[in-house]
């Protein structure tokens, strides 16, 4: 098997051990999906997180950003509100369970942060460079796949 056949082996490999992780990881959190967990995420990080603004940051379209606000705040993770200057914009917060995951989801990040620091502090400046070359390519690919699905 040559090098490239190798390396989109273990993208594949990688692909699976994502999948397996996300259904781990939706039992942890109760149930919560990890776009739901973003969504919570973004939530806690963005000022005056609306729906434009949180489908921005994602990447995702706002109807899909409605249905993700609606599911949360049905499992009373969020709460909506209005200002009395704009009714007619509706802005999210985190309601303390909402808080407990967003602080979950952080510490889920960090740690998997930490870990990849340290398998790529086995690598030359040289080697980052093209594996972060790789990676933005890669990434580029599928950004370019989602757009066309919008």
């Amino acid at each position: 098997m040559d090098t490239s056949m190798k390396i989109i082996k273990e993208i594949t490999r990688i692909k699976e051990h994502a999948d397996i992780f996300h259904d781990h990881n939706i039992n942890i959190m109760g149930g919560i999906s990890v776009a739901e967990a973003h969504c919570i995420d973004k939530i806690g990080s963005i000022e005056c997180a609306n729906v434009t603004k949180i489908a921005s940051a994602m990447c995702m379209s706002k109807g899909a950003i409605s249905k993700i606000t609606k599911k949360l705040l049905c499992k009373e993770l969020i709460e909506s509100y209005q200002t009395p200057e704009n009714k007619k914009e509706v802005y999210f917060l985190l309601t303390e369970m909402g808080k407990q995951v967003y602080r979950a989801h952080k510490k889920c990040h960090k740690s998997a942060r930490q870990n990849k620091l340290a398998i790529l502090s086995k690598y030359k400046n040289e080697e980052k460079a093209i594996i972060l070359k790789f990676l933005k390519d890669l990434t580029q690919e599928y950004d370019d796949e989602i757009k066309k699905e919008n």
